[in-house]
């Protein structure tokens, strides 16, 4: 009997399973995240549609008119939004696949990255989608069926057909994800600390979306943004103790990242009575640190971590004392890829090079605050009257306010930085000459520039180096009392 001849070797099977490859993609994403990534394309249609309307070759910053309006319940969960609906071609192409094609362009100031955001969600959710787009071109429905999940073949498409009488009247897109994956029915129960807590997170996240006129509403009721206001005293004003309360200012391109950021006083100084006598975590934690904006999205919200600079090269970490400072940033770009994002666009990705060159002038204009707490450390109540007649006169901004009244003071060039400005504001100062003394010492010049080089990441002068020493050894033995 001749002998069987072995089979031909051509290759091995490479597909990802679908049960992994789906929990893999879900696992490091939080339920929230997921909900905002199917927002974040609700926004990104509406600035699709503003791109291909005629405004002269410029791109409205008007979102008025636009919407979206979420759903929760433990049996299903529905977005819908007017913002365009999703062009057949996207669909087709490139909408529902598991990542962009290399050749797909987005249309400039999008937040879009890789593209599983919409997939990701959906998965996150639940087993069964329909997703039900109206454009004025055409309207069709994609479906995600539980059979999708079980079925671990080759086929990885989904299901669509077009429908000759939409849904919605609108030109928009609705997405219903039912066969609710189990921590997301608890999550979605009616008195859930999520449904609690979701229209607030959504307020803070699409804040400044939300003031250029975006509306989102979370279960019928309308999500309001939260606001982040800081003291700009008039540059015209008389100065009373010598000086102004006004945020130190930065501005300027790196590379193809337009960078603004502000960091001043949201309210008046607490003294030390006034802190004690709060409940922990009422005043510090709520609106003090930096937040972070990207593309309009905030994506960190009053951080007070070494992420946003607090607790090291020189700066003290953030304590109540500090609980009057807030600052922020913004990072604006045509591609999302050179901003400082990670893929869940929620989260920064600290490692890369512009935001650790921002994030050292943060901490340079967070000392020049904290610095001032400090000498105004037991006197607080006399600068009350100054900061009650600011709150009178309505001289707090927002973002869009701050970068305005930026235009009115006089910004010099940021030291080793081609391109950006800075302004240092001059504070109210306290006379403190028959209290104060002098420290004088000498040190070799290379033992200088080492610590200066560990405190501010490059070279500056004797006094400032040991100034900031000083004020890092104070901090220290303040916090020990």
């Amino acid at each position: 009997m001749a002998a069987k001849k072995p089979d031909v070797i051509k290759g091995v099977a490479g597909t990802p399973a679908k049960n992994f490859f789906v929990n893999m993609l879900t696992r490091d994403i939080e339920l929230h995240d997921a909900i905002l990534d199917l927002l974040d394309n609700c926004v990104d249609g509406a600035l699709r549609t503003l791109n291909d309307r005629p405004k002269g070759g410029k791109l409205s910053d008007d979102l008025s008119g636009f919407w979206a309006h979420i759903t929760l319940t433990p049996e299903k969960f529905t977005i819908e939004d007017n913002c365009g609906g999703i062009p057949w071609k996207i669909a087709e192409s490139y909408a529902f696949r598991m990542g962009r094609p290399k050749e797909f362009e987005k249309p400039e100031g999008t937040i879009g990255m890789v593209g599983i955001g919409m997939k990701r969600a959906i998965f996150k959710l639940g087993r069964e989608c329909y997703v039900h787009s109206h454009h004025r071109k055409d309207s069709f429905m994609v479906t995600v069926p539980e059979t999708w999940f079980e079925e671990d073949n080759l086929d990885w498409n989904f299901p669509a057909e077009r429908e000759e009488k939409p849904i919605s009247k609108n030109y928009g897109t609705i997405i219903e994800i039912s066969a609710l994956n189990d921590p997301v029915i608890l999550a979605f129960q009616k008195g859930s600390k999520f449904r609690a807590d979701f229209g607030e997170r959504i307020g803070e996240s699409y804040s400044y979306l939300i003031d250029r006129g975006f509306k989102i509403t979370v279960n019928g009721e309308k999500v309001k943004r939260k606001e982040l206001r800081i003291f700009f005293e008039d540059p015209n004003q008389k100065p009373k103790w010598g000086g102004l309360i006004q945020p130190y200012i930065f501005r300027g391109k790196i590379g193809k990242v337009d960078v603004f950021f502000a960091v001043g006083y949201r309210s008046a100084i607490q003294t030390e009575e006034e802190l004690n006598a709060q409940r922990e975590g009422s005043f510090a934690e709520k609106d003090a640190g930096w937040t972070v904006v990207c593309n309009d999205r905030v994506v960190l919200s009053n951080d007070r971590s070494i992420l946003t600079g607090w607790g090291f090269a020189g700066v003290p970490a953030f304590h109540t004392q500090f609980s009057a400072i807030a600052g922020i940033v913004e990072f604006s770009s045509e591609n999302t890829f050179d901003l400082p994002l990670t893929t869940t666009k929620r989260g920064l990705e600290s490692s890369k090079g512009l935001y650790t060159i921002v994030r050292n002038r943060m901490q340079e204009a967070t000392k020049y605050f904290t610095r001032h707490t400090n000498r105004w450390k037991g006197r607080e109540n006399e600068l009350k009257e100054h900061f009650r007649r600011l709150e009178k006169d309505e001289q707090e901004y927002d973002l869009d306010g701050l970068r305005k009244m930026a235009r009115h003071v006089e910004m010099s060039a940021s030291k080793n930085m081609p391109g950006c400005r800075l302004f240092k504001p001059n504070l109210p100062y306290r006379d403190v000459e028959d209290d104060s003394r002098r420290i004088t010492f000498v040190k070799p010049i290379p033992e200088i520039s080492a610590v200066s080089q560990h405190l501010f990441d490059e070279e500056r002068s004797p006094g400032e180096v040991g100034q900031a020493c000083f004020e890092q050894v104070h901090e220290e033995t303040t916090r020990k009392k």
